[in-house]
């Protein structure tokens, strides 16, 4: 009798970089799988992940991709930028095959989770799953009671949240095997790995520190050995996914051991850390190592507004820690929040300022506040005067110091600015040639626009062409809401090919179509919101040369730009 199958799914974040490489690794599962394998359940059962190749397809080619596959029990990662679409999906799949059983998981996965409460899961685990998903699989599987307190279990009578402390979770016994990390890595750029569970810090927009309350390192000698199997195994850039990678002790003995291993220098490493910790003597190990990058949260220079989020820092050893790395040849990343408790205009400026001047050619990445569920942060919005979004990012849009149209004046500056990083600017909207065109690209004839939809990606270009498209815009119209709701968190590029110059309120007509359309993920940062921009759907026109002049063209890019982030 054939076993019954789990699909373990997490979703990749859908943005508009056209040219970048996706990194959706699948973490969670690995961790998951191993934690079965090596449980009495796992003889029941025969698992599987999720090809990369699914990362492409749109929600409803999903559904039947999955729907096809006939597990039993589907296994979801919730993340911030997914978790809206995963929902989807899973309502997809509970209408077509209400017995399949979908577990939910993950960094999104919050005990008081607006969304969660009408999801169409089975069950949502909050915090460390690797304990919970066999007893998990044992009760569906034979009715056996099982009683948690990080898992929530979903009957007719609604949700029912256990009361019992879920086992503890042995992180070395925890960790999948390189092999299955390596197979987790194909036709993906990063080997992830993890060596520290849980942080030292309490910061209040983050709840890492509420699901890992302790802090757990693996033994220096696990950690090398580790690598040093992913290193024959043709692993090359290795990210350490822990939140403080500097957290543990011995952290000296360890750099100097990995400059060891990677003497001939192939592996790259990438990992975060606390630089007011971190010695010149470290920062020149971590250049030894292989150390390509770190990420170090600054966040603001201010220790009031600091203090408020229940964040140490020493601005003082961060500029001293920074400067090392950059002698130890290591690319530095250095993170300003705001929005933060407390935080004024003049604090972000002269946070982003401190961090440019600290040591010059430095990175700098400038990011909103989110009042992410379940955190402190999100509870105390109302002492802060806080007004933040209801849906997935939770961007904070105002607070007690800092207003709205100071938030506007940040983004402002953020995307004037060339050395601080931002989404993918789009260089023309109206054109000959367009860059930044998603690789699934449909074109069609005004006679085709009754068709179905074509193509299957979660990221298209659909591009129309024919003569007077200013008189079939209601058509045109008419197709590209059909498109939308077809797929609501698909991205959408609609291109029009004009044969002649078209009246342009052949365009206004379609952004404001656009435009009333419900916004997506990407659509609620404050970098497209502020603005009143759409970033995930967006209207683009093709153009033949000599059939337009430059000032329609240039007219054209000019009404498109006031749509379109």
């Amino acid at each position: 009798m054939q076993k019954p199958d789990i699909l373990y799914l997490q979703l990749p974040l859908l943005d508009t970089d056209a040219h970048g490489q996706r990194e959706n690794f699948p973490f969670a599962a690995a961790y998951l799988d191993h934690a079965l394998r090596n449980s009495p359940e796992s003889g029941f059962w025969q698992t599987r992940i999720a090809p990369e190749s699914w990362d492409e397809l749109g929600t409803p080619q999903l559904a039947q991709r999955i729907l096809s596959e006939n597990p039993a029990v589907l296994a979801v990662t919730l993340y911030l930028w997914n978790i809206e679409r995963t929902l989807a999906l899973a309502e997809q799949l509970k209408k077509q095959r209400p017995g399949l059983r979908i577990v939910g998981g993950g960094p999104e996965a919050a005990p008081g989770h607006p969304l969660l409460a009408r999801a169409a899961f089975d069950a949502v685990v909050f915090g460390e799953g690797e304990a919970i998903f066999p007893a998990l699989l044992t009760h569906w599987r034979t009715g056996e009671p099982i009683d948690y307190s990080n898992l929530s279990l979903r009957d007719s009578g609604g949700w029912t949240t256990g009361s019992q402390p879920p086992p503890p979770v042995d992180l070395a016994a925890a960790q999948p095997s390189e092999q299955a990390l390596m197979d987790c890595s194909k036709n993906r750029p990063v080997t992830y790995i993890e060596t520290v569970r849980g942080c030292p810090l309490t910061c209040t927009y983050c709840r890492y520190h509420q699901s890992h309350t302790d802090l757990r390192t693996l033994p220096e000698e696990t950690i090398l050995r580790r690598i040093s199997n992913l290193k024959k195994l043709g692993a090359r850039e290795i990210r350490f996914v822990d939140p403080t990678f500097n957290a543990r002790s011995h952290f000296t003995d360890l750099l100097r051991k990995l400059a060891q291993l990677n003497r001939d220098c192939t592996l790259s490493f990438f990992a975060e850390i606390r630089a007011d910790t971190l010695t010149d003597e470290q920062a020149g190990l971590m250049g030894r190592a292989g150390f390509s990058e770190v990420e170090i949260g600054v966040q603001s220079i201010d220790p009031l507004v600091l203090k408020k989020v229940q964040r140490p820092e020493n601005t003082e050893k961060t500029a001293r820690a920074v400067a090392a790395l950059r002698r130890a040849g290591v690319e530095v990343v250095l993170d300003v929040m705001y929005g933060l408790p407390g935080q004024h205009f003049s604090d972000v400026i002269a946070s982003i300022d401190w961090c440019r001047n600290s040591a010059p050619g430095t990175k700098v990445q400038c990011m909103q506040t989110l009042a992410l569920p379940g955190t402190v942060l999100r509870g105390e919005a109302g002492t802060w005067a806080m007004r933040f979004g209801k849906q997935p990012p939770y961007g904070v849009e105002k607070t007690g110091s800092l207003s709205a149209a100071e938030i506007r004046k940040i983004e402002t500056r953020l995307h004037e600015d060339p050395e601080l990083p931002s989404d993918p600017v789009t260089p023309r909207f109206c054109g000959e040639r367009l860059s930044g065109i998603f690789k699934a690209h449909h074109r069609i004839r005004l006679n085709q626009l009754d068709a179905p939809v074509p193509g299957r990606a979660n990221r298209r270009a659909i591009a129309v062409s024919g003569t007077n498209l200013f008189t079939h815009r209601e058509k045109i119209g008419a197709f590209i809401i059909d498109a939308i709701k077809s797929d609501p968190h698909t991205l959408w590029q609609f291109i029009l090919e004009p044969e002649s110059e078209e009246p342009l309120d052949l365009l206004d007509f379609l952004c404001g179509l656009l435009r009333k359309q419900p916004a997506q993920f990407l659509d609620r940062f404050a970098s497209a919101a502020a603005f009143s921009r759409t970033v995930s759907r967006r209207l683009y026109v093709r153009t033949k040369k000599g059939t337009v002049s430059a000032d329609w063209k240039d007219a054209a890019d000019e009404l498109l730009r006031g749509f379109f982030g």
